[in-house]
């Protein structure tokens, strides 16, 4: 009796194997001749669930954020009585320490050279990932921990403040630079109420930042 066909299943065995390739390779110089032959099925299989390589990077991207908006959710949810304020400090700390949030960050920095990738990034950053700072804000608002008239707006332009201007392929800059940039955006948030970086924070930041683009700050000034 033949086997029966579990389209879910390659789905995930497509997006799992493509993941592990984009990473080991990089985006570019992975093939779909590469992904169908690790996961042992047909280009046509393939074809029969994504028209192109792009396609697939961005079925991956889009589970790794449900990935992340899960764990976010479990971080949340052991933090019942810290006040806004709090939350938003903790959660960009747990952030950018946790290697699972950022395993497809090598993948992505080849991606976002790419304008259509960075315009689409920043829809993201304002449609989707603001609305759960907004969230938080509103809360910090209520408990007195943070003093906004803006929530959405504070929450929008920090999201792009951080993953597009100081992302150091996008608006090159050197060490030195970028130091200056997350030390104005630490300014500029506590100064419309929302202090929420402090100096950890920003060496870590730093720290990820200059690990993903050690060529880029090497190369610039």
């Amino acid at each position: 009796m033949a086997k029966k066909y579990n389209s879910q299943a390659t789905i995930e065995t497509i997006l799992s194997v493509s993941a592990k390739l984009f990473l080991e390779k990089g985006f570019d110089k992975t093939s779909i001749k590469d992904i169908a032959e690790t996961a042992g099925i047909s280009k046509g299989a393939i074809y029969h669930h994504f028209q192109s390589k792009d396609e697939i990077i961005n079925a991956v991207t889009e589970m790794q954020a449900q990935s992340v908006e899960n764990m976010i959710k479990g971080w949340l949810s052991e933090m019942g009585s810290c006040t806004g304020k709090e939350k938003l400090i903790t959660l960009l700390h747990k952030s950018f320490s946790s290697q699972e949030v950022h395993y497809l960050d090598d993948v992505m920095g080849s991606r976002i050279k790419s304008p259509e990738f960075v315009v689409s990034y920043m829809q993201d950053c304002v449609n989707k990932d603001s609305a759960l700072i907004t969230e938080i804000i509103k809360e910090g608002i209520a408990d007195g921990s943070l003093i906004t008239d803006y929530p959405e707006e504070c929450a929008e332009v920090f999201l792009l403040l951080m993953n597009i201007w100081c992302d150091p392929v996008v608006f090159k800059c050197n060490h030195a630079k970028l130091a200056m940039r997350l030390k104005f955006l630490q300014h500029m948030m506590k100064s419309i109420g929302m202090d929420i970086l402090n100096d950890d924070l920003l060496e870590k930041i730093k720290e990820l930042l200059q690990r993903l683009y050690p060529e880029e700050n090497k190369t610039n000034e």
